[in-house]
């Protein structure tokens, strides 16, 4: 479960990237250059919610929500538990190269700094994890 909501994030921001390549224009931030193209937003758009998935931009932030009570068979006292949580830190924990290396990626792509991924496991309402990533490691 984690594995595969961790795997849409990558798979969504390698997208993202390739919509960077071909804009000739020069936003000053992730959001302004997401606003400004229809094409990148659905694409962004599209691959957030074949992952189940909640993707938005603010300033230099890539925020990706993602609401575990979604998944068949997760019920609020799994889903909320220590167990679960604790999981859901050290999985995303275990892919911080990953996330830091994309964050490299995007702004070398876009030539925009500065760029920082936030991921959140919610269940319902509640923040259950969240972590930043940017260029140079996971943000405290």
């Amino acid at each position: 479960m984690k594995r595969k909501g961790i795997a849409a994030l990558v798979l969504s921001l390698i997208m993202m990237m390739s919509v960077f390549t071909a804009c000739s224009s020069s936003p000053k931030t992730i959001e302004e250059y997401i606003n400004s193209d229809n094409e990148a937003q659905q694409q962004v758009q599209d691959a957030a919610d074949a992952a189940g998935l909640n993707v938005e931009f603010s300033g230099n932030d890539v925020i990706y929500t993602f609401d575990i009570s979604t998944i068949d068979g997760v019920t609020e006292e799994v889903g909320k538990s220590d167990i679960m949580i604790d999981q859901l830190g050290s999985a995303l924990s275990s892919q911080s190269s990953t996330f830091v290396g994309l964050c490299g990626q995007l702004e070398d792509e876009s030539k925009i700094e500065g760029v920082q991924i936030v991921i959140t496991y919610t269940y319902g309402d509640e923040v259950l994890v969240t972590k930043t990533f940017n260029s140079s490691g996971e943000v405290e």
